[in-house]
């Protein structure tokens, strides 16, 4: 009862923090940083995205952030989409990167927003004090994602550290289906694939998880992290909505392409190293580089299957003063 109110708790800063920062965002972002940072082509999102992943240590983070970022109009869906797939790429090489973790951004971003709302206070008035202002509340905000992401995976990693959660997942491996399942429902509870791969890459180095079992396991945890993102989309609007859509479908698909090959993927597997526990760290990296590298030249084309439209939003600006002259535009 206790984990459940505190997951419950969690979830509801998460979500206000989310609408708080997005509201923020669209008033801070100009119109013309709008459309500059729209037209980003996508390798350069596709970079960004994986640094700010390795960096962080979350894809969740990055990909919840990445979905306010395109509701406040600040990144265009195309590049918004290249950007969470560089957060896939990017979370295979967290566990080599020490030092940095979501709650000490958290922390930053608050204190940010402390100085922040003090300059505001002390300029009284005016369009930078307004700007200020509204950079605080963003700062707030993201410090609010950070800590409800904290407190939800707080509440249910007793549950991850516990001999019965193992035993499960070694039971569940031996079908590649329900092993796919259960990786995705791990993972979408404690909100970290990077948590699950390394309790996976451990099992299967001590041999408690046979090596293709361990694959689904990881294929299917690659689709539950989606699902933070996919609930903080839901109170926002449509081109988030296809974000979050597209990432879940896009991790799903590449899911069902890799399982009926698990099998033989494995034994390719074993050519790259004698560890087993290695070869399913290198089963994971190479999951994601190759679902990426498939989708990425085609990212725009594929995100805007999931808004409904070909062509993707410059600028979410629906006032008359941002229309060309006699022409009434179609927003």
């Amino acid at each position: 009862m206790i984990m459940a109110i505190q997951f419950a708790g969690g979830l509801s800063l998460f979500l206000l923090s989310l609408a708080c920062m997005s509201a923020a965002l669209g008033r801070v972002i100009g119109p013309r940083t709008r459309a500059s940072l729209s037209g980003a082509s996508v390798p350069v999102a596709f970079a960004t995205g994986l640094a700010a992943t390795a960096l962080v240590q979350s894809s969740t983070l990055v990909s919840v952030t990445l979905v306010g970022l395109v509701h406040a109009g600040a990144i265009g869906l195309g590049p918004g989409f290249a950007a969470v797939l560089g957060a896939n790429v990017g979370t295979t090489v967290t566990a080599q990167i020490a030092g940095f973790r979501p709650a000490w951004l958290g922390w930053t971003a608050a204190a940010l927003g402390a100085v922040l709302m003090a300059l505001a206070v002390r300029e009284r008035a005016g369009p930078r004090a307004t700007s200020r202002a509204f950079g605080g509340v963003a700062s707030f905000g993201f410090a609010g994602i950070v800590s409800g992401l904290s407190v939800m995976a707080g509440a249910c990693r007793q549950a991850f550290d516990s001999d019965a959660l193992k035993l499960v997942l070694a039971i569940a491996s031996r079908d590649k289906v329900i092993a796919a399942a259960v990786g995705a429902a791990a993972t979408a509870a404690v909100q970290s694939s990077a948590l699950i791969t390394a309790l996976l890459v451990t099992l299967t180095r001590e041999g408690l998880i046979q090596l293709p079992g361990a694959v689904a396991l990881v294929v299917g945890s690659n689709v539950g992290t989606c699902m933070a993102s996919l609930a903080a989309s839901l109170p926002t609007g449509k081109e988030a909505r296809a974000l979050a859509w597209a990432n879940i479908v896009f991790n799903t698909l590449g899911a069902a392409a890799v399982l009926p090959f698990a099998e033989p993927l494995s034994r390719l597997l074993a050519l790259t190293s004698a560890d087993p526990g290695v070869q399913l760290a290198n089963a994971h990296a190479l999951f994601n580089i190759i679902t990426a590298a498939a989708i990425l030249p085609f990212s725009r084309q594929f995100v805007s299957l999931f808004v409904g439209r070909s062509r993707e939003r410059l600028s979410i600006d629906n006032t008359p003063s941002h229309r060309v002259r006699g022409h009434p535009g179609p927003y």
